[in-house]
């Protein structure tokens, strides 16, 4: 019997949350365990069948689960400034607090931090590994604008921490089985693409994408993801036409996590989503003659590691692909240096002020007004 969207879903999760507190029942985790940043080369650590988290989308089902607020209290006891990033305040008090909706994940015997996304990232991994001392391997992307030869640094790198994690496991990284596993998060981020290209012409609920990417950033290197997505995408194809007397808006930034539509669904009325460039974030392109070129290509030339031509660029073909008139901008307030702006494209925007985690950061009425001017400005053009 072939497996259905839910099954696979489940399974997916329940993989994943296996041994967290809730759950585990006092079992340890039969493997080393390593937390890492959404933007690590998890393809190394799965071929080194080690176990890995990201503490940043626990974060979000935290949110979700409506127990953030408990928790970013918990923080500030802690010393950590509201302004840090919503992501570290909301995981460091539910650690401390040694509880969550799902417990809390299993203590790392390793940290990997990465700079491909946001530079403040490794400050708080440098946090975690005072608190659990354990080695701590911090991977420099240098991006598009590297002066020097990136390729044969970041493989340095990523040798060394292959070295690293042998060491650790007790494994030996079989060069083959790495080739298998890129293979399927490359299978994975394809069909993805499937599913989030139907949202500009199918009456998609974008809740789905949001809260559905989760597993091609969790799970990308299983099998059961790609599988997944085809058949979400098969589903898709099937939904109505997109309503055509609603503006198309593009979603510039991240999901609200604790709202349960994930986006400020309240205030959007005559609007859809008909795309974001959080959902098209972690299609990584593993191009490349060998494994660790494949692994080059997809962890350094992620979208925020790219120079601010080609982030206008591949925003420009993604907006365009949507068929979006404006866009909701959001000034993440966790998430400063990594705003991204549709202001260069000359897209009328509204620009929020927000953060996805903190609910009650946002100015809701300001941000319902914002949007009746840009509906006008769409609507008189």
């Amino acid at each position: 019997m072939v497996p259905s969207i839910g099954k696979l879903q489940s399974e997916l999760m329940r993989e994943y949350y296996r041994y967290f507190s809730k759950y585990a029942k006092g079992a340890l985790p039969d493997r080393k365990v390593a937390w890492v940043t959404s933007f690590a080369p998890v393809e190394i650590l799965e071929a080194l069948d080690i176990l890995y988290y990201y503490p940043e989308s626990y974060a979000a089902v935290i949110a979700a689960s409506g127990k953030e607020q408990e928790f970013l209290e918990q923080s500030r006891a802690l010393q950590l400034t509201c302004d840090c990033c919503s992501y570290s305040c909301c995981m460091e008090g539910c650690i401390e607090q040694m509880s969550g909706p799902r417990g809390t994940p299993p203590k790392p015997d390793i940290l990997i931090a990465t700079n491909n996304q946001c530079s403040t990232l490794p400050n708080w991994w440098n946090i975690l590994a005072d608190r659990y001392k354990v080695p701590l391997v911090i991977l420099d992307y240098p991006g598009e604008t590297a002066q020097t030869d990136a390729s044969s640094y970041v493989t340095g790198q990523h040798r060394e921490l292959i070295r690293e994690l042998e060491e650790l496991s007790g494994n030996s990284l079989d060069l083959e089985r790495l080739t298998s596993v890129i293979t399927r998060s490359e299978q994975s981020v394809a069909a993805w693409k499937k599913v989030t290209c139907l949202m500009s012409t199918r009456q998609v609920n974008p809740t789905v994408l949001f809260d559905d990417i989760n597993y091609l950033i969790t799970a990308r290197c299983k099998e059961k993801t790609a599988e997944l997505y085809t058949k979400m995408a098969d589903e898709f194809k099937e939904l109505p036409e997109a309503l055509s007397d609603r503006v198309p808006v593009f979603w510039l930034g991240y999901p609200l996590w604790y709202h349960p539509d994930r986006y400020l669904s309240e205030i959007m009325d005559g609007f859809r989503i008909s795309g974001s460039n959080y959902i098209a974030w972690w299609n990584l392109d593993y191009s490349g003659d060998d494994v660790f070129d494949q692994l080059y290509h997809a962890y350094n030339y992620t979208f925020l590691n790219l120079s601010q031509s080609s982030r206008n660029e591949r925003l420009k073909q993604w907006i365009d692909e949507s068929g979006a008139q404006c866009a909701v901008t959001l000034r993440n307030k966790s998430c400063k240096c990594d705003f991204v702006s549709a202001r260069l494209l000359k897209l009328p925007q509204a620009e929020l002020q927000i953060d996805m985690i903190d609910r009650t950061f946002p100015d809701l009425e300001r941000a319902r007004r914002q949007m009746e001017i840009l509906k006008e400005i769409v609507c008189t053009k």
